[in-house]
């Protein structure tokens, strides 16, 4: 058997201030579970730069989705690493199963839970919001770039480290986010764990798909690309609270979540598998308040 060297990363242990420790919080935690070292893949973020989320409310019979998944795509080229973006399908208009053209169920109980308390679907797909920054929070796909712009050319509030492992037999993630707070909050702050996905080929209505494009019965593309789709959520629809106010500059906590039990979501009804390496951890500190979104990283599972 191939052996996968571990990455150990000391420093996050010896430099925190508060550390919490939540094993079984989420549904798929498993219980006394050993992750076997010898099949334990490891990853850790670059966590020295200013990171805004970008979350867009989609479904997969909405028409004119696609050209905000456009939007996002332009927005993560221009800007790279600094855009995280998490596509959530949601709404019981546009993403709900629709067979036999649109089988997949791509909606996920802390996409519901946020769509419901943000209004996006309610306002009309597509929407999203940045950083959730605006208000009203629903906002059109040609104000993202803007807003984006904009909180990037703010100072960086607080950095998070995060350090993922993962048995790929048992397909046990365990999570670690260190966070450090760059500036004084009076607020408190919430932190909020999630799984995405990339490359989900799958069927999207599109009413103005692009030159080339495979199109069939006349508005329907059966390989569109899904990326980014928010699959599930480590720790519920929003998080734990990490930090009571005030919180002070260098203020660190650091939050373990172990043995998630990775779900087996289907790419379709008849292949209930997943890619591993289109798989991703995002994690995101927000304000109680108003749930403004402070920072973001993201990690590839493999």
């Amino acid at each position: 058997m191939k052996k996968i060297a571990i990455l150990i990363l000391p420093i996050i242990l010896f430099f925190a201030c508060d550390k919490v420790e939540n094993p079984n919080q989420n549904p798929n935690a498993v219980t006394n579970c050993t992750v076997n070292p010898h099949i334990v893949k490891s990853n850790i973020t670059k966590m020295n730069f200013r990171k805004v989320l970008l979350e867009d409310y989609t479904g997969h019979t909405c028409g004119n989705c696609p050209r905000a998944a456009e939007n996002a795509t332009t927005i993560v080229n221009r800007h790279g690493d600094s855009v995280v973006v998490i596509a959530v399908h949601a709404g019981t208009q546009f993403a709900p199963p629709a067979p036999p053209k649109y089988p997949e169920d791509f909606r996920t109980p802390v996409g519901t839970d946020w769509d419901n308390f943000l209004g996006m679907s309610a306002a009309g797909l597509p929407k999203g919001c940045v950083n959730r920054s605006q208000t009203p929070y629903p906002q059109p796909r040609t104000t993202w770039s803007v807003t984006v712009d904009a909180l990037l050319n703010n100072p960086q509030d607080a950095k998070m480290l995060v350090t993922t492992t993962l048995d790929t037999t048992q397909m046990l993630l365990n999570v670690e986010v260190k966070t450090t707070f760059l500036k004084a909050f009076a607020d408190d702050v919430f932190l909020s764990v999630v799984i995405t996905e990339d490359s989900i080929i799958a069927s999207q209505k599109d009413y103005s798909p692009p030159v080339g494009a495979t199109v069939v019965n006349g508005d329907e593309r059966p390989d569109y690309n899904f990326e980014h789709t928010l699959r599930g959520a480590v720790n519920g629809s929003w998080g734990d609270e990490i930090k009571k106010a005030p919180i002070a500059i260098n203020d660190t906590v650091t939050k373990t979540y172990k043995c998630f039990q990775l779900n087996p979501w289907p790419v379709k009804p008849s292949n209930p598998k997943y890619n591993l390496k289109h798989m991703s951890v995002v994690v995101f500190i927000y304000k109680a308040s108003n749930k403004e979104v402070i920072q973001v990283e993201k990690v590839h599972i493999m």
